[in-house]
């Protein structure tokens, strides 16, 4: 089988899209990308990102893909969770401090964490489009919308603590147990202890 099989056959495996690295991995060279480009049977996307005509433009997976240290979080952690109805203007990401992020672009907004609570409830979602994307879980989501609460306007603030409330899904235990790791123990539970009352 030649390459550019090998490369049709991994695309209709991953839903279209494929990666310089997913062919550095496969030992394909990567010249074969900017030849089926030319010959129309790929489109550059951004940098070392491909689509076939079958493949979805999937921003967020492409950005995983290119910035794997960075976890969704905030607003698009709940975007991605289904647990906001409207679709973030930009995309909220954490990285650990000292992170370059010049290279990400205006529509990203970055938050900083230490190192020792970047991995805290990270844990991957599927986009709407079905790609698998990292993401911080719902309670560490919460923990960092309570921690940060000035940066979310107060009715999405009270509609996102409200939704977890009485959400079937929720772990009171995990998300106290992030808390204490994050050092908002008290604030958590104060919120929380007005929404049960």
């Amino acid at each position: 089988m030649n390459y550019v099989e090998k490369i049709k056959r991994k695309l209709r495996k991953t839903g279209g899209v494929i990666t310089g690295k997913d062919l550095r991995e496969e030992n394909i060279p990567t010249i074969y990308l900017t030849r089926m480009v030319e010959t129309g049977d790929l489109i550059r996307v951004e940098r070392g990102i491909y689509i076939d005509s079958t493949g979805d433009f999937d921003e967020y997976y492409f950005f995983h893909k290119r910035y794997q240290s960075a976890v969704f979080s905030y607003l698009s952690a709940l975007y991605l969770h289904q647990f906001i109805d409207i679709i973030p203007q930009e995309m909220e990401i954490t990285v650990c401090r000292g992170y370059n992020i010049h290279r990400m672009g205006k529509s990203v907004r970055a938050h900083y964490v230490a190192k020792s609570i970047h991995g805290l409830g990270a844990t991957e979602l599927p986009t709407i489009y079905g790609n698998k994307v990292r993401v911080y879980d719902l309670e560490r989501t919460l923990c960092d919308i309570i921690k940060d609460r000035e940066e979310l306007e107060s009715e999405m603030f009270a509609k996102t603590i409200n939704k977890y409330v009485r959400s079937k899904e929720k772990d009171l235990s995990k998300l106290y147990e992030y808390s204490r790791e994050m050092k908002i123990y008290d604030k958590v539970r104060e919120i929380l202890e007005v929404v049960y009352e």
